[in-house]
């Protein structure tokens, strides 16, 4: 442990640490909430990449949580609604302003990052888990962007990752279909798989004697995950690939839109869940998802795409679907939110 007063001072539901050869590890901690975010938690977890960015003892960082079950399932949306509703809405987009300023430094980070994804990896904690540049992946982990539930959107720069997946990432945008370790390499949102146990992959990448490595920092590791990676069997995502291809054309909104429905018939679970999800969820959450993965075809910035989501996000959360999809979701979990229809936006 550092002898630094700061070290550990950061937010009392973050654990950092300092491990040898420059590593310096970073937890998430609210397991009752499966770490879920709020504006505390990436205030706190931006000064801890900042104030690491610019420590030359610093050579790499690992990011995880305190338990398998989740590494993040997104940001606290029980409590962004009530903000929403006690008509605090400017403290809300802190939030995602905060939110977003971390992810863009992640995203542009000049060091190392290792996020450990296992479990539930949904929302912000998929935006976070994106940001980095090793993302790795158990047979355990689940991964989705799922807002289509709650009335919210694809955002924590989901505008453009999804956008580079093709219709893949329209599909799984639109129907917040969860994604295996299996499906999530084979589009790039993991960068490795890892049957090993979180501590023993640790121990490697914290073993790196970076001096073998004269090409770098991130050859060292990205050599090292590599010895550590095994392929899994195919999961329901690669098995419906050509399903997806043929129902998401990306050429008009309600074709799609119908087309996924459709699939309420389809002889693969995971199919039918996609149709049901679609179907049930926000009108106003698909048809923004869709408006955003066609603009974000086009080459933008990482930039330029948190600007357009922090101001999306603060239509949004005004938007009557967020404070009904989280109260039918999260709060009264009737499952039975009122929509607004897609002409009321």
């Amino acid at each position: 442990m550092m002898n630094s007063p700061n070290v550990n001072s950061y937010h009392p539901d973050l654990v950092v640490e300092e491990a040898k050869n420059g590593w310096r590890i970073v937890r998430l901690n609210r397991p009752k909430s499966l770490h879920a975010l709020d504006e505390s938690i990436v205030t706190a977890l931006l000064r801890v990449f900042e104030d690491f960015r610019d420590d030359e003892r610093v050579k790499a960082i690992w990011l995880d949580s305190t338990t398998p079950k989740a590494f993040c399932a997104g940001g606290d949306v029980r409590k962004l609604r009530q903000l929403v509703i006690n008509q605090e809405v400017e403290t809300a987009n802190k939030f995602f302003q905060q939110e977003y300023a971390l992810d863009l430094l992640l995203h542009n980070y000049a060091k190392p990052v290792v996020v450990w994804g296992e479990g539930y990896v949904m929302g912000g904690g998929l935006g976070l888990f994106m940001a980095a540049p090793f993302r790795l992946v158990t047979p355990y982990s689940r991964l989705a962007m799922p807002e289509i539930n709650i009335g919210l959107y694809p955002d924590v720069g989901a505008s453009r990752f999804l956008a580079d997946r093709g219709q893949i990432g329209l599909f799984t945008g639109l129907t917040g279909s969860i994604m295996t370790a299996a499906g999530a390499y084979s589009i790039g949102w993991a960068t490795h798989i890892c049957e090993a146990q979180r501590d023993n992959v640790l121990q490697k990448v914290l073993n790196i004697n970076w001096a073998h490595y004269p090409a770098g920092d991130f050859r060292a590791i990205d050599d090292t995950l590599n010895s550590l990676h095994r392929p899994v069997a195919a999961g329901p995502l690669q098995n419906s690939l050509d399903v997806i291809h043929s129902v998401c054309r990306g050429s008009s909104f309600e074709q799609d839109y119908q087309a996924i429905v459709s699939l309420r018939d389809a002889s693969s679970d995971w199919l039918r869940q996609a149709s049901e999800n679609l179907q049930k969820g926000s009108p106003s959450t698909a048809a923004i998802t869709w408006l955003l993965w066609q603009w974000g075809k086009q080459v933008h910035s990482w930039d330029e795409v948190f600007d357009l989501e922090a101001q999306i996000s603060e239509w949004k959360i005004r938007h009557p679907d967020f404070v009904e999809g989280v109260r039918a979701r999260l709060v009264d979990k009737d499952l039975s939110p009122e929509w607004k229809a897609c002409e009321d936006l």
